[in-house]
Parts: structure tokens; C-alpha cells; sequence
């Protein structure tokens, strides 16, 4: 199907969506001066800044079942079609959030912590649905001269080659502000007179199954909410932080 854009121009198409859906959370967006070559955004947020990678992709791939789903490339390769070095996969620790945009227009916005996968994921099904956010405006239909989705090549004919992912892109501006200040605190937990006096103290213990009770009061000063997942991990000898694994407030 022939191209009316480029790969480069489709990969601005998709750090303009995430821009877009960002700006419209209420965050500010920083965009890198030069070549990042593990984010492509950033975005300033209670705080806080998100390194953000974005990914296009108009390819469709059919599952067994006879399901569509979208295949977006995470590995790069090289600069041009014909590249057949190694490829980087993408390193999860370099890069806060993954903003998909697919050709039928559904964007998700992934925690890095989330992906178990470095060179490829399938999104459009189950997995990964609990991240998907508002969708955009159609890629297919500006990427190809036709209004449907690439069809996935047989079993054993991939070309080699970068396919769908973001290239550099021209000169934009380094800061994008807006008011009112971003994410806005979210309803958490009740307070209650109930509290026992270890948790009004910040406090609480261990049992033989590694289960604690949180105190209510830190949570509901984080913003915490049922059913939330949280990120456990080690910053030294006694100390342990937890980390909310879905998007910020307001995304």
C-alpha cells in the first residue's frame, strides 16, 4: 500500500497525540532537546517528572481465534528498511510509560513496570486493557493511501528492517505550560474514628505471611484507592516503597 507520509512524520503524528491526551489530563510536557534515544517526553506531574516513550504502529496482526488485534514494535532497528544489524530492544528501566498509538485510532498509556515483553506487544485484547485511555483520530487513513490497517506478512516473510517506530523528529518547542496546575487529588479512602493508635502513628507490623495493614492516613494523603497495584520495592537496609503502578490522577 503506498505510503502518504513518512516514518518519520507518522512517528510525529504520534508524539503529537500523546501531547495532546497529556495536555488534556492537565499535565505540563517538556519535549527533549536533541535525540533521546529512550523517551520521547516528559511530562511534569505533582512534581514529578514521566519519562515517556511513544509508539506508532498501523499493523494489524489476527489471532487464532480470528480476533484483531495491533502489533507495535518496542525493538528498534537501525535507520532504513534494509538494516539487518542487531536490533536494541527497549529497556524498561530507562523510560516511565509507554503511550501506544494504533491505526484504528486506541491509545493506551502503559507503565514501563507493566510490559513483560522488549521487543513487541499486541494490544487490542485483554491484556493491557485496563491501561487504554480515550482514543485519537485514525493513523491508517493519514499514514496510507487506503482507510484500513496493513495487513501482518505470512509466517517466515518479515521484512527486516525499523517498522513503525518513532524516528527523529524536526525541532519543536522545548516547553509546552499549562493552568491549572496538573492532576488534581482523586477521592480516596474514608477517614475513620476507628484508626488503631499504631496506625494514627504511622506504624504497623509484619505478619508471618508478609501482610501488613497500611495506615489510613498515609493512604489517604497519597491518594490511594481500592483495588489500586502497587510497585514494591528495596531503597536500602529497612526501607521499602510502594509505588502506584497505574497512571497518575486525572490520566
Amino acid at each position: 500500500m503506498e505510503r502518504r507520509i513518512t516514518r518519520s512524520e507518522q512517528g510525529d503524528l504520534g508524539e503529537a497525540s500523546a501531547i495532546e491526551w497529556l495536555m488534556s489530563a492537565g499535565a505540563t510536557v517538556l519535549i527533549p532537546f536533541g535525540h533521546s534515544p529512550d523517551f520521547d517526553l516528559v511530562a511534569y506531574a505533582q512534581g514529578r517528572l514521566w519519562r515517556i516513550q511513544v509508539k506508532t504502529s498501523t499493523q494489524r496482526v489476527t489471532t487464532p481465534g480470528g480476533q484483531q488485534r495491533c502489533a507495535v514494535a518496542l525493538a528498534t532497528s537501525g535507520g532504513n528498511q534494509s538494516w539487518t544489524g542487531p536490533r536494541k530492544m527497549i529497556d524498561p528501566t530507562c523510560f516511565d510509560y509507554l503511550f501506544a498509538h494504533t491505526g484504528d485510532g486506541r491509545r493506551w498509556f502503559i507503565p514501563s513496570t507493566a510490559l513483560e515483553a522488549r521487543s513487541s506487544v499486541t494490544l487490542g485484547g485483554p491484556k493491557y486493557s485496563e491501561f487504554e485511555v480515550e482514543p485519537g483520530r485514525r493513523l491508517d487513513s493519514l499514514v496510507y493511501a487506503g482507510d484500513r490497517l496493513i495487513e501482518s506478512p505470512e509466517a517466515g516473510e518479515y521484512p527486516s528492517g525499523q517498522r513503525m517506530a518513532t524516528v527523529n523528529r524536526p525541532a519543536q518547542p522545548s516547553q509546552v505550560r499549562i493552568l491549572p496546575p496538573p492532576f488534581r487529588p482523586r477521592p480516596g479512602f474514608r477517614r475513620s474514628k476507628y484508626e488503631r493508635t499504631r496506625g494514627r502513628n504511622g506504624q504497623c507490623l509484619i505478619n508471618q505471611k508478609r501482610r501488613v495493614t497500611l495506615p489510613l492516613q498515609s493512604c489517604i494523603e497519597a491518594g490511594l484507592q481500592d483495588d489500586d497495584r502497587l510497585l514494591v520495592r528495596c531503597e536500602g537496609d529497612g526501607r521499602i516503597v510502594l509505588e502506584r503502578l497505574d497512571p497518575p490522577p486525572g490520566l
